[in-house]
C-alpha cells in the first residue's frame, strides 16, 4: 500500500494534532512541579533571591522569583547571567522561556513553558517523518514509525516535561534529517546547506551539552561512510559547518567548556572514591533501570513485552543478514549506531537515572522498533497481515494511555489546599525548598528555615535502598549521595536558622502553622525543638512523605516535590 506526498501529509498533520491534544489533557491534570521544572522560570526571568535564613516571603515574593517583572522584560543579560550563576546548562532554552514570558509580566503559569514544547515536538515530529522516508523511502513506513512515537507515552512525557529537552529532541532530529540530506549529495553539498547545519549545531549546542554526544555520533557514521565513498569534499564542507556552528556556541556562551567538564554541579566538584564491585553492580542497576524506563515510555510499562521485541527484532536481524545475506541500508546505521550508542551510553554516565537524560532518543528508538517490525512482517505476502502491525500499534498506545501514567504530571496532594494562613518550611543546605515553591506560594506567608541536622537514618535508608536492587554498596552509595548532595562542600552543613523560631513575633501571634519538615532533615528532632520553643503544643500530619519502594531510584526520591516533606499542621 502506497500513500502519496498529500495525504501523508494530511495523516501527519492529525497525528501531530492528535498528539498534542493528547499532551495538553495530561497537562491540565498536571500539578505540581518538578524541581528542574520551577529552576526553568526562575532561571529564564529573574534575579530575585527569597529571605531563606529565617524570614517571610509573601506571595509576590515567590511570584516575583518565578516571573519576569514588568520592568525586566526581554532582559537577555540577566537571562545570560544566571546561566553563568547555575553553571549547568547553556542559556538557548532559558532566552525562548523568558520570551515567551515577557509578553506575560508578573504571571506563573504552566501553559507559558509548555507553549515552546508545544512547537518543538511539533517540528519535532515532522523531521522524524522526514527522516523516515529518507531512510525508507516510503511515505506509509514513515507514516506509522512517526505514530508509534507521537501516541507514545514517552512522546507525552516530554512535550509535558517543562525543561529543554522536547527543543533538544527537535535540534538532535533536525542535525540527524540534515545528515541524512547531505549524505545522498555527492560532492554536491552547497553553501546554503553548510548554513543551515551550522545554525542547527549552534542552536543545539546552546540547548542542551547532550546535543554534543548525540551529534558526534551522528558525524561519526557520516564520517565512515563518507570516507568509503570516497565523497572528500562532502565531508570537509560538513566537518567545518559542524565545526564553525561550535565555535560560534562557544564564542556567544564561552562557559560551555567548564560547564562540560565540571561546573559547581559537575561530578569534578564531587569528593568520593568507589570500589571496583559498586561500580559492576551499580552499572547492572543503571542498565536495568533505564530498561525500566524505556519500558514505561514505549511499551505499556512492561518489561517482558520490552524483551520479547527487543529479541524479535534482533532475532530476524541476525536472519536477514546471516540467511537472506542482506546487510543493513547505511541510511538505517545512521539512525540505529548513534541511537543505541547514545542511548547505552548515557545510562551508564547519567549522573542520575531518570528518563529526560535519554528523551532525545527515544523518537529514533520508537523507529528502529518500528521499522524492523515492518521488515519482519514483509516476509508475510498477505497485504491484511501487514495491518496486524500499525492496529498493534494503536492499540498498544490506547492501552498505554489507560494502564501507564507519564511521568510529570503528579497530583497526588492536597498541600495546594492551605489548613492555615502562614507556612515554614524546614530544610537543609540542598535547598529543598526550591522544590516547593508552588505550594508555598499558596500561604499569605511562608519561613524558610534551614537546620544542620541531617537525618541520622538516611544515609542507611539508600545503602538498603541499593542493596535491594542489587548493587553491593559497601557504604559507597551513601557516600555518592553525600557528596552530590553538598556538592563536596561539607560546610553547608553549618547551616542553621532554627533559633528564629524562637524569637520571631509574627509567629508568636499565629494560631496555627503548616510545617513542612524535608526528608532530608531530622523530622523527629525539628518536631521536638517546634514543641520545645515554641507556643505551638500539639500537631497532626496533613501528609506523609512516600517510602524508597515507590520509586525506581535514589534520585527521583529526592526530587519528586509531591513526596519530598513531611507535612504537619502546628497548633
Amino acid at each position: 500500500m502506497k500513500i502519496d506526498n498529500k495525504k501523508a501529509n494530511i495523516i501527519l498533520t492529525v497525528l501531530i494534532a492528535v498528539s498534542l491534544i493528547i499532551s495538553s489533557v495530561y497537562m491540565f491534570t498536571k500539578q505540581g512541579y518538578h524541581e528542574d521544572e520551577l529552576l526553568t522560570y526562575n532561571l529564564a526571568n529573574s534575579s530575585k533571591q527569597l529571605n531563606v535564613d529565617g524570614g517571610w516571603n509573601t506571595y509576590d515574593d515567590f511570584n516575583e522569583y518565578l516571573s519576569v517583572s514588568p520592568d525586566d522584560r526581554f532582559d537577555y543579560a540577566q537571562v545570560y547571567q544566571n546561566q553563568i550563576i547555575d553553571a549547568s546548562h547553556p542559556p538557548f532554552y532559558y532566552a525562548l522561556v523568558h520570551t515567551v514570558c515577557s509578553f506575560f509580566p508578573s504571571a506563573f503559569s504552566k501553559w507559558l513553558a509548555y507553549s515552546i514544547n508545544i512547537f518543538a515536538m511539533a517540528g519535532a515530529l515532522v523531521l522524524l517523518f522526514k527522516i523516515g522516508k529518507r531512510v525508507t523511502g516510503n511515505n506509509l513506513y514513515s507514516l506509522i514509525a512517526t505514530g508509534a512515537y507521537a501516541l507514545s507515552i514517552a512522546c507525552i512525557t516530554t512535550t509535558i516535561y517543562l525543561r529543554m529537552y522536547a527543543t533538544l529532541t527537535f535540534f538532535v532530529l533536525a542535525f540527524l534529517n540534515m545528515s541524512l540530506k547531505l549524505y545522498d549529495k555527492k560532492n554536491t553539498v552547497n553553501i546554503k546547506d553548510c548554513i543551515l547545519l551550522a545554525v542547527i549545531v549552534m542552536f543545539g549546542v546552546l540547548t542542551q551539552y547532550y546535543f554534543i554526544l548525540f551529534a558526534g555520533l551522528i558525524g561519526l557514521v557520516f564520517l565512515v561512510f563518507k570516507i568509503k565513498e570516497k565523497c572528500v569534499k562532502d565531508l570537509v564542507k560538513y566537518i567545518v559547518s559542524a565545526l564553525l556552528g561550535a565555535g560560534v556556541a562557544l564564542c556567544i556562551y564561552p562557559y560551555i567548556i567548564a560547564n562540560v567538564l565540571g561546573g559547581n554541579r559537575g561530578l569534578g566538584s564531587l569528593e568520593f572514591s568507589i570500589d571496583f564491585i559498586t561500580i559492576v553492580t551499580y552499572v547492572i542497576y543503571k542498565l536495568c533501570t533505564y530498561i525500566e524506563v524505556l519500558s514505561k515510555d514505549l511499551f505499556l510499562g512492561q518489561i517482558w513485552l520490552f524483551a520479547l521485541c527487543a529479541i524479535c527484532a534482533a532475532g530476524f536481524g541476525v536472519y536477514f543478514r546471516f540467511i537472506k545475506k542482506k546487510k543493513l541500508g547505511r541510511k538505517a546505521m545512521f539512525i540505529v549506531v548513534p541511537t543505541l550508542v547514545y542511548f547505552i551510553g548515557i545510562s551508564l554516565l547519567s549522573p542520575f537515572n531518570s528518563d529526560r537524560y535519554v528523551m532525545a532518543s527515544l523518537p529514533l528508538v520508537a523507529m528502529m522498533f518500528t521499522f524492523a517490525f515492518i521488515k519482519i512482517f514483509e516476509l508475510f505476502k498477505n497485504e491484511k497481515l501487514r495491518l496486524v502491525l500499525p492496529i498493534s500499534i494503536v492499540l498498544a498506545c490506547a492501552i498505554g494511555f489507560v494502564t501507564v501514567t507519564p511521568y510529570y504530571t503528579y497530583g497526588k496532594t492536597n498541600l495546594y489546599e492551605p489548613k492555615t494562613d502562614k507556612c515554614i518550611f524546614v530544610g537543609t543546605a540542598m535547598l529543598e525548598w526550591n522544590k516547593c515553591i508552588d505550594k508555598l506560594m499558596q500561604y499569605d506567608e511562608a519561613m524558610i528555615i534551614q537546620t544542620s541536622e541531617m537525618s541520622r537514618t538516611l544515609l542507611d535508608e539508600l545503602e538498603e535502598f541499593a542493596n535491594s536492587r542489587g548493587v553491593i554498596t559497601n557504604g559507597k552509595i551513601g557516600e555518592l549521595a553525600g557528596a552530590y548532595m553538598f556538592n563536596g562542600d561539607t560546610d553547608k552543613q553549618k547551616v542553621d536558622s532554627m533559633a528564629k523560631l524562637k524569637t520571631d513575633e509574627t509567629l508568636k501571634d499565629a494560631g496555627s502553622v503548616t510545617v513542612y519538615i524535608s526528608r532530608l532533615a531530622n523530622n523527629d528532632d525539628i518536631i521536638n525543638y517546634i514543641i520545645d520553643n515554641t507556643h505551638f503544643n500539639y500537631y497532626e500530619l496533613i501528609q506523609q512523605d512516600y517510602s524508597f519502594d515507590e520509586f525506581y531510584n535514589w534520585y527521583d526520591y529526592f526530587v519528586e516535590t509531591e513526596s519530598y516533606c513531611n507535612v504537619y499542621r502546628f497548633y
